[in-house]
């Protein structure tokens, strides 16, 4: 075969996988639609879109509807995208404890499950995910292809996928990732819980092409969507706006400087401030403290005015440097709309009214949707 034959057959190649990318992505976006509509939306040929939709039902990884309305001649086979072809597991390692989902493809749920508290350890990680995999995949319904990928959120600084800095903990996360696809056989995705809670917007609740989502729990994240494309920085710093500088010379804070964002405007600090101590749980904390606040307790409303005053300065800084179009953010403190109003109240920037501020519907959910959409697209190739 010659040079020239050889670069033939790789540009087809490549052109086949382009154009079935772009089938693809074509049929997820509709409920339902025709060969012939796919032909028009993509501009590809008839002939061309007719073989990879064969070949995509022939992968089960389409399904065929039936007849559609003609709008004169035949009446077209409708196909849909088979989101049950097969079942994705996101985990977000927190600090202390492990949350897990498994979905179908499209991210509708199957099964959720809140773990005990443990050290996170690379080895504890392991056998924890192994017990998942192994208690439950019998449970799971069959598809296809099982389980096709394991998204692992991380609280931290991810960089190619390697661990650059956590305050709460010390992982190995490549070989984490390498040692469980090994003992797995199932790919592994490690991503920053505040990157996936915004991908996890993007898709499932708050469309849009400029969005950046803030995780306000034991730190503050950013995940930084611009013109759809996940913005990471040089060496995936980008986002870590809890250790923005708020007050020079304050706190001291685990990654070396004085004074971080997250020390006055994290939920976790916020109620650690407020209720120290005791033996109460996380939420029966936040639940006290949002009964003592919507009550008009005097502390109460002294720390939610802090932290509403801290946190519109990082939103602030938000705003200006990325001008995105949408800031979504994700406590559970905004089940008390008051809250979100008084922050609003505090960005007086007169460019700020353009960029829409509201709270999650997700919650929780959104860092696993997100891994959900990074599993699937890894696993589609699209």
């Amino acid at each position: 075969m010659s040079g020239t034959d050889f670069l033939t057959v790789t540009d087809r190649y490549v052109i086949r996988e382009r154009n079935e990318k772009l089938v693809l992505k074509t049929i997820i976006r509709r409920d339902s639609i025709s060969r012939a509509d796919i032909a028009k939306e993509t501009l590809l040929n008839k002939a061309t879109v007719s073989s990879i939709v064969a070949d995509l039902l022939d992968r089960n990884l389409l399904t065929e509807l039936g007849e559609g309305q003609s709008s004169g001649g035949r009446k077209p086979i409708l196909v849909r995208f088979n989101h049950q072809a097969g079942i994705v597991l996101s985990v977000d390692l927190r600090p202390d404890r492990m949350i897990f989902l498994f979905t179908y493809l499209n991210g509708e749920p199957l099964m959720e499950e809140r773990l005990p508290k443990i050290k996170m350890t690379n080895e504890t990680i392991q056998e924890a995910l192994l017990g998942i995999v192994g208690t439950h995949s019998g449970n799971l319904p069959i598809t296809p292809y099982h389980l096709v990928g394991i998204t692992l959120a991380i609280h931290g600084i991810i960089n190619q996928g390697a661990l650059v800095f956590s305050p709460f903990y010390e992982l190995d996360t490549l070989k984490l990732k390498e040692e469980l696809e090994e003992r797995l056989a199932v790919p592994v995705h490690i991503e920053n819980e505040a990157n996936l809670g915004a991908l996890g917007e993007q898709e499932f609740s708050t469309p849009s092409s400029n969005l950046i989502s803030v995780n306000i729990k034991y730190g503050i994240g950013a995940g930084i969507i611009l013109n759809n494309e996940l913005f990471r920085g040089a060496n995936g710093f980008a986002g870590e706006v809890g250790h923005m500088i708020a007050v020079p010379g304050g706190r001291p804070c685990p990654c070396g400087n004085h004074g971080c964002l997250e020390q006055y405007a994290s939920e976790y600090m916020t109620l650690n401030a407020y209720l120290p101590g005791g033996a109460a749980t996380e939420r029966e904390i936040r639940k006290k403290f949002l009964a003592d606040f919507e009550a008009g307790a005097p502390q109460a409303i002294q720390a939610v005015e802090e932290f509403a005053t801290y946190l519109a300065i990082g939103l602030n800084n938000l705003m200006t440097s990325f001008n995105p179009s949408v800031i979504v953010l994700n406590s559970r403190l905004f089940e008390n709309p008051g809250i979100l109003r008084l922050i609003k109240s505090k960005l007086t920037y007169r460019l700020n009214g353009r960029t829409m501020i509201k709270s999650s519907t997700l919650h929780e959910k959104a860092t696993l949707l997100g891994g959900t959409k990074v599993a699937c697209d890894q696993f589609l190739k699209i």
